[in-house]
C-alpha cells in the first residue's frame, strides 16, 4: 500500500502547481493569511471539538493548517506538490506536512475529527470517478461523525449574478468556461478548462444539488452550504463551501 501511495504522489508531480512560480504565488497569499469568510463560518459552526485533529488537504503553503493550529487544533497538511509541501514545512516546522494524494492518503481509517479541502482543490481531481474516490478516501480517514469542509466551482453562478461586482465575474466565467475556443466543444460537459494565475487547468464543474448527491453517494450526510450570504443567495455564489458529516 505504501508503494502505491508513493507512486500516486510521484505520478502527480507535474502541472502548474508543482513549480517554483506556484511557491511564489502561495508565498504572496501567505503574507496576510486568513481564513476565507466561508471557511471561518464553517470552522466556528462545525469544528466544535477543542484541540480536534484536522487534515488540510491540498494544503499548499500551509495557510489553513497554520491558521487552524493557531486556533488550537491538531493540524496535518497534505499536498501532491512537492515544492509547496517543502515550503509549508519550512514555514511551520512544528506542523506535519506530507507529500500525498487525496485518493490514497497515508493514514489509518478514522484518524481525523475534521478535514478541509479548500481553494477548489477537489475540482482538480479528475475524472469524476477519481473525484468520488477522493471523497470516499476522506470519508475513510474521518472519525465517526467527522466533518468535511470543501469548496467547489458552481455552474449556477454565471447565470445568477448577485451584485454588480458579481456580474463582472459572471461574464468572465461565461467566457472562460463556456465560450472561449477550448471550451466550446465542452458546452454540456462538467469538464472545463479554466484560466488561473498559474496557467490553464482542467476542472470539474459542480453545483449544490449535484454536489450533495455526490456526497450521499460516497456515504456522507450533507449538512450545509456556507457562503458569504446566509440566505438562499449562497446557493448561487461562485465558490460555495460544502459541509458534510461522516
Amino acid at each position: 500500500m505504501t508503494d502505491e501511495r508513493d507512486a500516486a504522489a510521484e505520478s502527480s508531480d507535474h502541472g502548474p502547481f508543482h513549480t517554483e512560480r506556484a511557491v511564489d504565488l502561495y508565498a504572496d497569499r501567505m503574507a496576510d493569511a486568513a481564513l476565507f469568510s466561508q471557511e471561518r463560518t464553517a470552522v466556528e459552526r462545525y469544528f466544535t471539538e477543542p484541540g480536534g485533529s484536522v487534515l488540510d488537504v491540498g494544503c499548499g503553503a500551509g495557510r489553513v493548517a497554520s491558521l487552524l493550529a493557531d486556533r488550537g487544533f491538531d493540524a496535518t497538511g497534505v499536498d501532491v506538490s512537492r515544492p509547496l509541501v517543502a515550503d509549508a514545512s519550512d514555514r511551520r516546522p512544528d506542523l506535519d506536512f506530507q507529500l500525498a494524494d487525496v485518493r490514497t492518503l497515508p493514514f489509518e481509517s478514522a484518524t481525523f475529527d475534521y478535514a478541509v479541502f479548500s481553494f477548489y482543490g477537489l475540482d482538480y481531481v479528475l475524472p469524476r470517478a477519481e473525484r468520488l474516490a477522493a471523497l470516499r478516501e476522506l470519508y475513510r480517514v474521518l472519525n465517526p461523525a467527522g466533518v468535511l469542509v470543501f469548496s467547489s466551482h458552481n455552474s449556477w453562478h454565471p447565470f445568477v449574478p448577485l451584485s454588480g461586482r458579481d456580474l463582472l465575474q459572471a461574464l468572465k466565467d461565461v467566457w472562460d468556461l463556456y465560450l472561449r475556443p477550448k471550451n466550446r466543444d465542452r458546452l454540456l460537459s462538467r469538464y472545463k478548462v479554466e484560466s488561473v494565475p498559474l496557467g490553464e487547468v482542467e476542472i470539474y464543474l459542480s453545483n449544490p444539488i449535484h454536489q450533495w448527491l455526490q456526497l450521499r453517494k460516497c456515504g456522507f450526510t450533507p449538512l450545509d452550504v456556507v457562503g458569504r450570504h446566509d440566505d438562499v443567495r449562497r446557493f448561487f455564489e461562485r465558490d460555495p463551501h460544502y459541509v458534510a458529516k461522516k
